[in-house]
């Protein structure tokens, strides 16, 4: 028995069967143009977390300064702000810690309701993001100069810190105002090579900024804008 078919048919499948495939010249484009994008969403990622330490770590410093003044005017005392500035790259407690541990300490009353001198940790404190360093120079760049006291620790017996104080009425009198300027705290997404002392910035350093002043009050300022941190 003869079967035909019907035309359309025909063509139908005359079609499918010359239908063009991918050569190789095109499958090598389109595995670059996936690479190209893969490697522009890698480093868009990057930069991503990189700008959500500073984001993340401004609010984690501003809390620790809420702490410090609220324990402040709380105790009817001095309290502190201890960044963690003693490095030693043999020493792991320092090498992790270097520029990045904050903790409050407030300062223990006598039996007559004054300050006596000794100082307490009030907590254990906490750590800036990884890869976000305190930064001391832009700290103290047209702002009062810190000061640092050698303090005990968690987990190891002196340790070398920065530090800002507020009185019992939760004012800040460390670093001492001096006229307009007015004591600032800035973080910066940065590197520390072996040997150096002070962390070296990302190479988009303008962007991976962040901080805050602190105004005679005690209380805070976020800066908006990278361009408010080089500006004042």
């Amino acid at each position: 028995m003869n079967i035909q078919t019907h035309p359309h048919t025909r063509s139908s499948l005359v079609a499918r069967r010359q239908a063009p495939a991918f050569t190789l010249v095109e499958l090598i484009v389109v595995i670059t143009i996936i690479t190209i994008l893969l490697t522009v969403g890698a480093l868009g990622l990057k930069n991503l977390s990189k700008g959500s330490g500073i984001s993340a770590g401004v609010p984690i410093a501003e809390a620790v300064f809420a702490e410090a003044r609220a324990i402040a005017v709380g105790k009817g005392t001095n309290a502190r702000v201890l960044i963690h500035a003693q490095q030693d790259s043999d020493d792991e407690f320092h090498k992790e810690r270097y520029l990045r541990y904050m903790a409050v300490q407030y300062e223990e009353l006598d039996a007559d309701g004054n300050p006596s001198g000794n100082w307490v940790l009030a907590s254990r404190g906490t750590t800036l993001p990884d890869g976000v360093y305190f930064m001391k120079d832009l700290s103290e760049e047209s702002a009062p100069a810190l000061e640092s006291e050698t303090v005990t620790l968690p987990g190891n017996s002196s340790t070398t810190c920065y530090y800002y104080t507020f009185n019992s009425e939760g004012l800040i009198t460390s670093p001492k105002i001096n006229g307009d300027a007015v004591p600032r705290f800035v973080i910066q997404v940065a590197s520390l090579p072996p040997g150096q002392s002070t962390p070296v910035a990302s190479s988009d350093a303008k962007r991976n900024m962040g901080g805050f002043v602190i105004w005679r009050s005690g209380r805070t300022s976020v800066f908006r804008h990278p361009d408010q941190i080089e500006n004042n």
